[in-house]
């Protein structure tokens, strides 16, 4: 299966969820690190499909709306993730130090649950980008954790 815009190696998901357990650094950037993992799930599910957002200003929201369609978790959880989209956004270009140890663990919940979420979906609706069988001999999501 030909995905547009190529694929998300688990590593980046990994790599991300890693990140945000790593104390030595700021909150900020952990939460940077477990939001970018949650936005490469949603950008993977969308790309799926066969679709993907443009450079355009609101794409981030747009890839985070389209988990309604695609991975289809709660209300809830969307807008939790768009909350969470402009407190990114308050960290990385207007205000060092505003992400709190309680939204810092949140984000890494949701970023886990929407993992979870991703290898259940793609176990149902496109098995062939698990591992081993994306393209190019690399990965979308690992199944084990």
């Amino acid at each position: 299966m030909k995905v547009p815009g190529g694929s998300i190696p688990a590593g980046i998901v990994d790599r991300g969820l890693a990140d945000a357990k790593v104390e030595a650094v700021s909150t900020d950037l952990r939460f940077i690190a477990a939001f970018n993992a949650a936005l490469s799930l949603a950008t993977l599910a969308l790309r799926a499909t066969g679709h993907r957002t443009g450079a355009q200003v609101g794409h981030l929201v747009k890839t985070i709306e389209s988990l309604e369609l695609t991975l289809k978790p709660s209300n809830k959880i969307i807008q939790k993730f768009k909350t969470f989209n402009h407190k990114r956004n308050k960290s990385v270009y207007d205000v060092a130090g505003s992400i709190s140890d309680q939204e810092l663990q949140s984000m890494v919940s949701l970023a886990n649950e929407l993992k979870n979420s991703a290898i259940a979906w793609l176990r149902g609706s496109h098995p062939e980008l698990l591992e081993g069988q994306a393209l190019g001999g690399r990965t979308f999501v690992r199944q084990h954790s």
